[in-house]
């Protein structure tokens, strides 16, 4: 008996396979920590091109993606863990002034909801350097501008994200498909809206492209 490995079953079971391998890469290549942007965006693009595009092979794509955007990612990254730090410190002191029953710890929750802006800034910002090429200045502008811009589908990441570190953090075993399944999700929500601003040169080209890598 011969063996249909082209049915939904086992590309299902590849998928899966894939998920948890391109997780651990994820997880590897985080751990210098300033490598984060770039392993991040990385994440993004090889789910957009070989998991949900079936085009080319995850760990070529990972690695191909990781050094071609290392200097914007990793410049972005780095200003927005400076946005983070900053405002990590500014919630921990206004905290401090909450809980002596000063007025001027309600700041506290006005810092808290910034960081929740922030988070769903650094949502956009990774996968907008995955999917353009863009000073690092003008990506991260134009990640706050598509985060206001669309402000319901924004807060919808910021949820989709904090589910899987929730997930990752109660049932361990799922750190190995948690990074590439919120990457995923990502990739549904925000390449409709990507979309809406390319060109219709681009979207031929890129259909174009696309059909190149499936050759």
């Amino acid at each position: 008996m011969k063996l249909n490995w082209d049915n939904p079953f086992f590309n299902g079971l590849g998928k899966l396979v894939d998920c948890a391998w391109l997780s651990i890469l994820w997880f590897l290549c985080c751990i210098p920590i300033v490598t984060i942007g770039a392993s991040t965006t990385a994440l993004y693009y090889t789910v957009h091109k070989s998991i949900r595009g079936n085009r080319g092979y995850t760990t070529r794509n990972f690695f191909s993606a990781f050094k071609d955007n290392f200097k914007p990612a990793t410049l972005s990254w780095l200003a927005v863990l400076v946005v983070w730090l900053v405002l990590v410190a500014d919630i921990m002191i206004t905290r401090q002034v909450l809980m002596k029953g000063s007025n001027m710890g309600m700041f506290f929750y006005f810092f808290l909801i910034v960081m929740l802006f922030a988070i769903g800034w650094a949502c956009y910002v990774f996968p907008y350097i995955a999917r353009f090429s863009n000073t690092v200045k003008a990506t991260l502008k134009n990640g706050i501008l598509l985060e206001l811009r669309h402000l319901p589908w924004s807060l919808l990441l910021i949820v989709i994200l904090a589910a899987g570190a929730f997930l990752a953090w109660i049932i361990p075993i799922f750190m190995f498909f948690v990074p590439s399944v919120v990457s995923l999700l990502f990739d549904l929500i925000l390449e409709r809206i990507f979309r809406r601003y390319m060109s219709p040169e681009d979207l031929e080209r890129e259909l174009e492209n696309d059909q190149i890598d499936k050759m």
